[in-house]
Formats: C-alpha cells, structure tokens, sequence
C-alpha cells in the first residue's frame, strides 16, 4: 500500500543503515515491524505476576505426554 508520511532524512539514512538497505520503504516497513514486535513484548511482560495459570510440573508432563500421542 503506498502511504506519504514525514519522516527526517537523518531517520531514515539511519534506518536503512541499521537494515542494511538502499530501499527506504523496506527500511521503514522493518523499523515498524520492529517497533510492533518490541511494543507486544512490553504488553507481555506488564501481564508478568498478574495471571496465575496454576498449573504445576504434572499438568505440564500430562500435557506433553498428549502432544506426543496426537503425533
């Protein structure tokens, strides 16, 4: 999809620097991706110690011993 957006030259110099690219989009387009996977990691970890799965060892060899079965 094209998309006009404001972005300063020395951004995205650096940018197809970093992502070893004379492509600017395909620089900008993996700095977003970047940008996208890092933001979802930090959700993630704001959840650490706020969900309690209650699971232990044996429900996990439980689990495993099924994944084996279904193979």
């Amino acid at each position: 999809m094209r998309t006009t957006i404001n972005v300063s030259e020395d951004i995205l110099k650096e940018a197809e620097m970093l992502y070893e690219t004379n492509n600017r989009s395909k620089a900008v387009e993996e700095a977003l991706k970047d940008a996208i996977r890092i933001k979802k990691l930090q959700h993630l970890m704001e959840l650490k110690g706020k969900i309690n799965f209650a699971i232990d060892s044996s429900d996990i060899e439980k689990l495993r011993s099924m994944e084996i079965d279904e193979r």
